[in-house]
């Protein structure tokens, strides 16, 4: 048993002298530059753009109602037809209202007629009285009859061009240059006073209607300049111009209305489509934007990785401003010149060494 003991003791010892003989002749493990990608930090006017999406409206557009009533005995224009000013669009029958103009007018002829008349015996009885040929009385009776006269042609030739405007009225005109969006009536319809008749719609410029939040909205001016692109059309951006910009925010969203205006005189836009707005507000200057995926956002600062001399890696914390698109800009941790980790930031430490990687 004795024996056996010391043999254990012997044993244990050869064991542990072997271990540390092969420890001590591990070789060292040197740490292995980790690969990353770097972008030179430069810095640049940043153009501060507002963007919004609104749908074409008509510069101007109207529904035209019939101003007399009567049937429609005529239809010269349909939906998607282009008229002018003053081009007929609708006829009404006129057949009552030119009998009633032939009535007036022809009233009008016999009160001319009557006052003709009267007037000579004013005339007269005005010469005679001096001469006391005529009663005071006569006299005043045939002024009278002529004052009568007179008021008689007066109210007439009022209804004569009353009775011509309503029978102008049965043709129902385009008010200006434009083309028909909309018809309400079929032929032989009979229409009142009021009842719609056409819409007419100015499409040699088109509107844009946006809404924008008040942050964006302080720094907007009528002269900024304005880009808009018609979904339908991504290959053809437009130059605009801010033609209305609203005062009071709506109740429900807190934002404000705008509203753009830009050509479109070969007509190639119509009502109704969607458009893209971009209006540029102001520029800053000397401006640097970074890649938001080169920033690392810990608990309680956000921080980016920079290649400093002898190719090791050091931590920077930023402060971060506007964000454009994938890009945000750095207003404080950042100089021009500075190597900036874009890939691989995510698994480096400070000090670590690393290599550029293309």
């Amino acid at each position: 048993m004795r024996n056996y003991f010391i043999i254990s003791i012997v044993l244990s010892g050869l064991i542990f002298a072997t271990g540390c003989s092969s420890s001590e002749e591990d070789p060292i493990v040197e740490t292995k530059p980790r690969p990353v990608r770097i972008a030179k930090i430069v810095s640049q006017d940043l153009p501060v753009l507002v963007r919004s999406v609104g749908r074409l409206i008509p510069d101007r557009q109207v529904v035209v109602s019939a101003q007399v009533t009567g049937i429609v005995k005529q239809l010269n224009t349909d939906v998607g037809a282009k008229v002018a000013s003053g081009d007929a669009l609708v006829k009404l029958d006129p057949t009552d209202y030119r009998l009633a103009l032939n009535e007036t007018s022809a009233n009008l002829l016999s009160a001319q007629a009557g006052l003709s008349a009267a007037e000579n015996s004013y005339e007269r009885a005005r010469r005679l009285l001096p001469e006391n040929a005529i009663s005071l009385e006569l006299f005043d009776a045939a002024e009278a009859e002529y004052r009568t006269s007179q008021a008689q042609v007066s109210q007439l030739t009022t209804a004569v061009d009353m009775a011509r405007q309503r029978l102008k009225k049965t043709i129902i005109a385009a008010p200006f240059d434009g083309h028909v969006t909309r018809r309400f009536v079929q032929l032989g319809q009979n229409v009142a006073a009021g009842d719609p008749v056409m819409g007419i719609a100015d499409m040699q410029t088109m509107r844009v209607r946006i809404h924008i939040n008040e942050h964006d909205y302080v720094h907007l001016d009528k002269d900024d300049p304005v880009t808009v692109t018609v979904e339908a059309y991504p290959d053809t951006p437009l130059r605009g111009r801010v033609d209305k910009i609203g005062i009071q925010a709506d109740e429900r969203t807190n934002t404000f209305e705008i509203e753009i205006l830009f050509d479109n005189s070969e007509f190639i836009f119509r009502a109704g489509m969607t458009a893209r707005v971009s209006i540029q507000t102001e520029v800053l200057p000397d401006a640097i934007m970074i890649a938001q995926e080169s920033v690392l956002f810990r608990q309680d600062r956000k921080e980016v990785f920079v290649i400093e001399q002898g190719s090791k890696a050091a931590v920077r914390e930023v402060r971060l401003g506007r964000v454009e698109g994938s890009t945000i800009r750095v207003l404080q941790g950042l100089m021009p010149g500075d190597s900036l980790v874009v890939s691989g930031a995510q698994y480096l430490k400070p000090g670590e060494p690393v290599t550029v990687t293309p």
